[in-house]
């Protein structure tokens, strides 16, 4: 049996961290809505300058070329500014992987949160076509850690070497 002050430690470290989650949700949040509106003020603005801000999509690259080989590269840290397209999520972010739309809210903002209370997150999933990266898995958490400053994520990368068709 715990004795009384045992119990007010426990319970205070519970509030504590119910505290820290919700001040991490409540900051994710408030990212989430500072990127997107971001993102929509970019596409508002590249739509007056006629300028592509969209996300590269893999098949739409490789129309022209075909894969001759595949091979695992195993775990990397890429820098976020290489990877500049999607295996098939292009219409959800855009080219900085600012969300598009607003279903992707709670996604983003639940790996926002895991992120700043340091948990660790499985690496994203990258395919490698010459110096360019393209998103297999993880759209969301490359978008989070862009929102949050990193310059670098860790990947499973799988490298595709191309020839034109």
């Amino acid at each position: 049996m715990l004795s009384p002050q045992e119990n007010v430690t426990i319970v205070n470290q519970t509030l504590g961290q119910s505290d820290e989650k919700y001040r991490a949700r409540r900051q994710a949040i408030q990212l989430y809505w500072r990127v997107y509106y971001q993102g929509q003020r970019r596409r508002l603005w590249r739509s007056f300058i006629r300028g592509r801000n969209r996300l590269r999509d893999l098949n739409e690259a490789l129309r022209s070329s075909k894969v001759k080989a595949r091979h695992a590269a195993g775990l990397q840290n890429v820098p976020i500014a290489q990877i500049r397209g999607s295996e098939g999520r292009s219409r959800d972010f855009d080219a900085e992987f600012h969300p598009i739309n607003e279903r992707t809210e709670e996604r983003w903002v639940s790996i926002a949160s895991a992120q700043m209370l340091d948990k660790a997150l499985p690496p994203v999933e990258l395919i490698q076509v010459g110096d360019d990266y393209y998103v297999r898995d993880g759209h969301h958490r490359i978008s989070v850690a862009r929102a949050l400053g990193q310059m670098a994520i860790e990947a499973d990368v799988t490298v595709w070497e191309v020839e034109p068709a």
